[in-house]
């Protein structure tokens, strides 16, 4: 059993064991601090939901067709500090895993679980998506 996301939805396929690309298993470091194996029952529970639920997840818009602006509250995305570089300037973009838009850190600090998309554990979702579930 392969356990994937998708939009941030868990989503589960089986493949055959002698697939050579599951040949060798590499270990991120969530994997060592999670030995008890939380995330893949987490995982498990997902891939169950989004086997009862017909609801679809949104499709994210992109980071490089995203507006230059949250789509929440339409502040721009600067880094306000001194660097003001791209890389600072990505790293305040978020998606809401309910709509899909892209919304600066400051809208998207609510977290809340999205059962009719199949999603149990609580993801973040901007606070238009917040106040309206």
């Amino acid at each position: 059993l392969h356990l994937y996301q998708v939009h941030g939805v868990q989503v589960g396929s089986w493949v055959p064991c002698d697939l050579p690309t599951l040949s060798r298993i590499e270990l991120a470091p969530h994997m060592i601090s999670d030995h008890l194996g939380w995330s893949y029952l987490a995982a498990l529970k997902g891939v169950k939901a989004s086997l009862a639920t017909a609801g679809r997840p949104p499709s994210w818009v992109p980071f490089d067709g995203a507006p230059p602006t949250c789509a929440c509250c339409a502040s721009d995305f600067t880094w306000q500090s001194t660097f003001r570089s791209s890389a600072h300037e990505v790293c305040d973009r978020h998606h809401c895993r309910a709509c899909g838009r892209v919304v600066c850190d400051a809208c998207s600090t609510k977290r809340e679980c999205l059962p009719e998309l199949a999603i149990v554990e609580p993801v973040r979702v901007c606070d238009a998506c917040f106040f309206a579930l």
